[in-house]
């Protein structure tokens, strides 16, 4: 995905007129100058000349705007290709100014051999030409310094996406301890859930042997009247009584028992919600 923005695009369009606008009104002004030399060999050198820096210049246009469409991740990323491609552009002029510097007299014969054969306009545009040089190379300055600043810039943006990145890291470590502990917290509700249910089975036992004693007592009550009855009827009876209270005393050890098994199951039931909570 391209971030690329309008921002992007203005310097582009901005670059683009700086570097290749000078070039490409040039050889329209060639190719239109054609017709005041006639049918001859100076009009098709100058027509063929206006012809092919008009040709280059849209090229270089062309080469430079696919390029960038297709690589430019970034408003940095467009410039720097964007001053690059029109470094590259540029060398032929760059080469012409170090022949300037090196060997300015064999140059000079040159340009001045150049306006002899094709006439004053020739040298007006070789003078304009120096000094579009000369704005060229200042323009050149200016560009080095923008794009020491755009990669300065670029730099500080590289470390803020690190950081950026051991964030999301972090982020993530924080994402996968916070999942182990709601499995965590989903085992032991679990627990808690079957917990419960044994609470509910043992409360249920705890009821039906509450029915059963009311139960036990009530029958208790009757065998006490019955036993009086028994007692004031039937002397006789007293032995199959005295076996009878021994199974009631049987009953009541049993029903101890039991009290004391739900007291302890009781005591569980508390030790496990104390180990939960």
């Amino acid at each position: 995905e391209s971030d690329v923005t309008s921002i992007g695009i203005i310097f582009f369009v901005l670059l683009a007129l700086i570097f290749l606008l000078v070039d490409i009104l040039n050889g329209l002004k060639l190719v239109w100058g054609t017709s005041k030399y006639g049918f001859s060999k100076e009009s098709f050198q100058i027509f063929v000349g206006g012809c092919s820096l008009f040709s280059i210049t849209c090229l270089a246009l062309y080469a430079t705007v696919v390029y960038n469409v297709a690589t430019s991740r970034s408003n940095v990323d467009m410039i720097f290709n964007t001053v690059i491609l029109f470094f590259v552009n540029d060398l032929d002029e760059k080469l012409f100014t170090s022949l300037r510097m090196i060997c300015p007299e064999w140059l000079e014969n040159t340009t001045s051999e150049v306006a002899a054969s094709f006439g004053d306009n020739v040298s007006i545009n070789i003078q304009y030409a120096t000094a579009n040089h000369q704005v060229k190379d200042r323009q050149d300055r200016r560009i080095g310094k923008i794009e020491k600043t755009l990669t300065r810039k670029s730099n500080a943006i590289k470390t803020v996406e690190a950081k950026h990145e051991k964030l999301k890291t972090k982020v993530k470590g924080l994402k996968a301890k916070h999942t182990t502990k709601n499995k965590k917290i989903k085992k032991l509700q679990g627990k808690n859930k079957e917990l419960d249910k044994g609470v509910l089975d043992l409360q249920s036992l705890g009821k039906q042997q509450n029915r059963r004693f009311s139960y036990v007592e009530r029958n208790q009550a009757k065998f006490n009247t019955e036993n009086r009855k028994l007692k004031e009827k039937l002397a006789g009876f007293e032995t199959e009584q005295a076996t009878k209270n021994k199974q009631m005393q049987r009953g009541e050890a049993i029903n101890e028992g039991l009290k004391k098994k739900v007291e302890s199951l009781e005591a569980e039931l508390q030790n496990f919600r104390t180990e939960v909570n």
